[in-house]
């Protein structure tokens, strides 16, 4: 009998969760970069919790753990050609090589292109205006960043 219940929980039992970087950099920054709405309202869904020194123009988040830190930003404007969209994670758990082999799939899947030449510590990927760089500091945590420019888009 408990066989049986010990197996109905593990098949009852959630998938763990997908790559939090992949999921953010998908369901978050992309879209948040290009202006679709969905990006600053799948914030909660992954578990992000509203930071504070968020003010008009930027809005960060963090998960419980503070594992991972979310930045969203937007200057400028539309109407003067210098809107700019900046989202920036932060990857605490992890380290470099998985936040990239993370990212990479969905870079390629989705058509961007690699910068060549860079140095493997500081990649650069470009596709339509938007650009995301991957890079690590010695001592410090990862970081993706995507942004949009009105400058980039044209």
């Amino acid at each position: 009998m408990l066989a049986l219940v010990l197996a109905a929980a593990l098949a009852a039992a959630a998938p763990p969760p997908p790559d939090l970087t992949a999921s953010v950099l998908t369901d978050v920054c992309l879209p948040y970069v290009t202006g679709d709405s969905r990006g600053a309202t799948a914030v909660g869904t992954l578990g992000f919790v509203p930071a504070p020194a968020s003010d008009g123009d930027t809005l960060n988040f963090k998960t419980e753990d503070e594992a991972w830190l979310l930045r969203l930003t937007t200057t400028g404007s539309a109407a003067d050609d210098n809107l700019n969209r900046v989202c920036v994670i932060q990857a605490r758990r992890g380290g470099f090589d998985g936040a990239r082999q993370s990212i990479q799939p969905v870079l390629r899947e989705q058509g961007f292109t690699p910068e060549a030449d860079l140095p493997a510590g500081r990649a650069i990927w470009t596709r339509g205006g938007v650009t995301v760089s991957l890079r690590q500091n010695p001592g410090a945590a990862t970081i993706v960043r995507v942004t949009w420019s009105t400058l980039d888009a044209g």
